[in-house]
């Protein structure tokens, strides 16, 4: 027994150290989408709650007018805001080694590289995961994952439900994002030729708040072609690492344009990371639980998990470029 507690602290231990250099990092440096975030302070940590919250501006305040200096005030009741409530969602993994791998792999330095190992193949799982949800629409694993951006930036923002708001109603169409449809635009489907044309109309159309833009572009590999290709080679101003983002990127106004092998075929999403958080419970980001040996297995397994999901505060500020 004393040999499995030696062992159960060894492999606490050194994933716990791991934890801390590796896999918060790791996972958010490998999407640009939450290292966005993340320099904008947008990945929040939540202390409790059955859900996350989003407190939605939907209209003007009617009492601001134009008047003499003796006339009324306007003292109407407002109801400028609602709320968007996003469920919390699971993601876990678990670290795992056989007594069999521990007893084969005996002195220091073996044991280290194994458990390196292994943990290198669970945190690009976990990165792999996590980098398809947040382009999904959250129907995946029925129902479980996050909402990506499928969801959240719709092809059709005039169906489906965001944060408990139903988007079909008519008095809903605040929280209706932009579309850009290159296939009943006059030009026919995207293409080098006019996805700049696309671009500059889908930006402009972003830009409904006063001072707001997008900042961030992220597409999939037939539109970041078509956009770097239409550029002149002088103009294709790169960052590969001392800029916000930390990915090559090219410039667009002033948006960073990212590929991301996630991203739907034939789609470019325009995101004002003003209006997006990702929220957890977590703190970290990710969890270790406890190591553990089954009474009927010889294994040790340790739990890695995060409750978490995307949210945003304004849809109509983001806008989405498709076929």
């Amino acid at each position: 027994m004393s040999g499995n507690s030696n062992y159960t602290n060894l492999i606490s231990s050194t994933l716990d150290k791991f934890m801390k250099e590796k896999i918060t990092s790791s996972v958010i440096g490998n999407n640009a989408l939450l290292k966005a975030l993340q320099n904008k302070g947008k990945i929040v940590h939540e202390n409790g709650g059955k859900t996350f919250i989003e407190n939605i501006a939907y209209s003007s305040n009617s009492t601001v007018q134009w008047q003499d200096p003796t006339d009324l005030l306007d003292t109407t009741p407002q109801e400028e805001f609602t709320t968007a409530v996003f469920s919390q969602k699971f993601i876990s993994g678990t670290d795992q080694i056989s007594e069999k791998e521990l007893l084969q792999n005996a002195g220091e330095s073996r044991i280290f590289n194994l458990l390196e190992g292994k943990r290198q193949v669970l945190l690009d799982s976990i990165k792999n995961q996590l980098g398809s949800a947040l382009f999904g629409d959250g129907t995946a694993s029925g129902g479980k994952t996050i909402g990506g951006l499928q969801l959240l930036i719709a092809d059709d923002p005039t169906t489906g439900t965001v944060g408990g708001i139903d988007r079909a109603g008519s008095g809903n169409t605040f929280w209706r994002n932009q579309v850009y449809d290159f296939s009943t635009s006059a030009s026919g489907n995207a293409s080098a030729t006019n996805i700049q044309a696309g671009m500059n109309s889908l930006y402009l159309s972003c830009q409904v708040q006063e001072g707001a833009y997008p900042d961030l572009i992220l597409a999939d590999t037939n539109y970041f072609s078509f956009f770097e290709n239409s550029l002149q080679q002088i103009q294709r101003i790169t960052n590969t690492g001392e800029g916000k983002l930390g990915f090559e990127q090219l410039a667009y106004k002033s948006s960073a344009v990212v590929y991301d092998p996630n991203c739907p075929s034939n789609h470019m999403y325009f995101i004002n990371t003003d209006y997006v958080k990702f929220q957890h419970l977590n703190n970290p980001l990710f969890t270790k639980g406890d190591t553990q040996r089954p009474v009927n297995q010889l294994y040790f397994i340790t739990p890695i998990y995060l409750y978490g999901n995307l949210t945003i505060s304004s849809a109509r500020v983001h806008g989405v470029a498709k076929n």
